[in-house]
């Protein structure tokens, strides 16, 4: 009936442009009846006010389903009797309106549809060009009002903020650079101004709160073998009590594995494409590594590192460190391994009095303080490592630090007899350093591959041995915020420890050597590359998984 309809408006006309006319209204009609347009979209060229009435009026039809078959094609004979071969093109149009769910009747085109051919084509490219214009238009209006929410803003951070919460994610987008701000922007060294590189705007727009979290990690690995820990470390970098990615990692391995270079590609797969490995320090068995986001890297000074052994006849003992300044706020990392076994408390001591004084840093920057203590000379220093101080307990003091472990509280009763606490209470060794609240099980010694304390013949007392002490030079200025073992990395005889610390970051000036960018690149493209193969195979065994449940719920 629709096509018999459309037959009709197309034969019974005066001709010239009121055919055409009528021809295009009958097409709008008949895609109307199909549910293919609406009348409020319909074009008011094509069809007269009364005929708008009359199809807002009757029903619509259902809009047909994507394998429906083609609709039946017109009689050829009586098309020929009324003279009509227009019909063919507004057919072929009418597919066009459709959702293409069937291909169009295959009809033969005669030279009188050409003209009717070529208005229908305008219109169609006459309504991609709006499109186009629609699409410029929305880019426009989203960047003026970039520009508009910038200049109301006043500064780069409330900018940055309002951008974010127009856009609807966390991230902030990029600032544009007025012209004039480029100009007046100072060189790269020399400058104390606000404006600076280092200066409080530019840290004010980075770190709006001038607060950054940092974790140190520790780890006695035992010497392992690459193939006896894990190829990807996600216990060590992404505990399950912390949901954000700290800005800085601190890595201070002991007794580390004889390949270097795989610890590091791995550590750098594991945190991935955000973060870079700034500078490491690697000195006989000890290693000090230092991440650092990426988009931190242009506001950190050149980094400086030193090393120094402690027993002349034992290489593993001794101190890795490395130093930098982030904007205005100095940091200094040590990777610790002190004298062993129970009966050298007093070693262990000189072991810190020798490295406090031998430890020479900074060298590339001139320390604000001048003194003796190495400690003493920075705004922040973060000292991790094996530091084998034990446990007092007397005679049986294995059975009774077992039966100690299987109570509540057994926190506070051991560390109430550890050794550094109670040397770092008699102002003996880590004055002004302070430690997270112990809430976790002793870190050593276990049996490899276990969690069973020390079951040799032995049968060593489990001690906190693994350490992260923290000193700032402004009280308050940090906070520990996590501190805990990590015991799902049993490949040693010791259990890695973290402390997450929330760092308040003050402004500088750009009279420092900065690093301008620069970080362990190579490290940086092989560990990205082994991750990228990882979530490869990831989304192929995914996808093998998917294939597979859906063949057994068919059987």
């Amino acid at each position: 009936a629709d096509y018999q309809a459309l037959d009709g408006n197309d034969s019974g006309g005066d001709g010239g442009g009121s055919s055409a006319r009528k021809r295009r209204g009958g097409l709008s009609r008949l895609a109307q009846r199909r549910g293919l347009l609406s009348p409020s979209t319909s074009n008011p060229d094509l069809d007269s006010p009364r005929e708008r009435q009359e199809l807002s009026e009757s029903p619509q039809r259902p809009s047909p389903p994507l394998q429906s078959s083609p609709p039946p094609q017109r009689d050829s004979r009586r098309a020929r009797q009324n003279g009509d071969t227009n019909g063919d093109a507004s057919l072929s149009v009418a597919a066009d309106f459709s959702v293409k769910s069937s291909p169009p009747p295959d009809l033969h085109r005669s030279h009188s549809t050409q003209e009717l051919e070529r208005l229908n084509e305008w219109d169609r490219g006459h309504s991609k060009r709006l499109g186009r214009l629609d699409r410029k238009l929305e880019r426009r209006f989203d960047s003026s009002a970039l520009s508009l929410g910038a200049t109301a803003s006043g500064d780069a951070a409330s900018t940055s903020a309002s951008v974010a919460s127009s856009t609807g994610g966390g991230s902030s987008a990029l600032r544009r650079i007025p012209v004039g701000d480029a100009r007046r922007q100072p060189l790269l060294h020399g400058s104390v101004a606000a404006g600076g590189l280092l200066g409080a705007d530019q840290l004010d727009q980075l770190v709006p709160d001038r607060r950054l979290e940092l974790m140190s990690v520790t780890w006695n690995m035992g010497e392992a073998t690459p193939q006896a820990f894990p190829e990807y470390l996600d216990p060590l970098f992404f505990p399950p009590d912390q949901e954000h990615v700290p800005d800085i990692y601190s890595l201070s391995v002991q007794e580390v594995c004889s390949d270097v270079e795989e610890l590091l590609i791995r550590c750098q797969a594991t945190i991935g494409p955000t973060h870079v490995l700034f500078e490491f320090c690697h000195y006989k068995s000890l290693l000090c590594a230092v991440f650092i986001r990426r988009d931190l890297v242009w506001f950190v000074s050149l980094p400086d590192t030193c090393a120094v052994q402690t027993r002349a006849a034992v290489y593993t003992k001794g101190c890795a460190a490395v130093c930098f300044t982030l904007f205005g706020s100095s940091m200094l990392f040590l990777s610790c391994h002190f004298k062993s076994d129970d009966g050298n408390f007093e070693a262990r001591i000189e072991d810190y009095k020798k490295i406090v004084r031998k430890v020479d840093l900074p060298r590339f920057t001139k320390p604000m303080y001048q003194s003796d203590d190495v400690t003493e000379r920075f705004d922040y220093v973060f000292w991790a490592g094996d530091l084998n101080f034990r446990l007092r307990v007397g005679e049986s003091s294995r059975l009774r630090v077992d039966r100690l472990l299987q109570g509540e509280n057994f926190s506070d009763r051991l560390t109430a007899v550890d050794e550094l606490k109670m040397a770092q209470a008699e102002g003996r060794v880590f004055e002004h350093f302070l430690e997270g609240d112990i809430r976790f099980p002793p870190t050593y010694k276990f049996d490899i591959d276990t969690d069973n304390y020390d079951t040799s013949g032995k049968q060593r007392v489990p001690s906190y041995t693994d350490r992260v002490l923290y000193r700032c030079r402004k009280p308050g200025s940090a906070t520990v915020t996590a501190y805990n073992s990590v015991p799902e990395l049993r490949c040693s005889d010791h259990r890695a420890v973290y402390a997450v610390i929330s760092l308040q970051i003050r402004p500088g000036s750009d009279n420092l050597p900065l690093a301008y960018g620069r970080f362990r690149h190579t490290f940086y493209v092989e560990g990205n590359k082994r991750r990228a193969r990882r979530n490869d195979l990831d989304e192929i065994r995914r996808k093998s998984n998917r294939a597979s449940s859906g063949v057994c719920s068919l059987m």
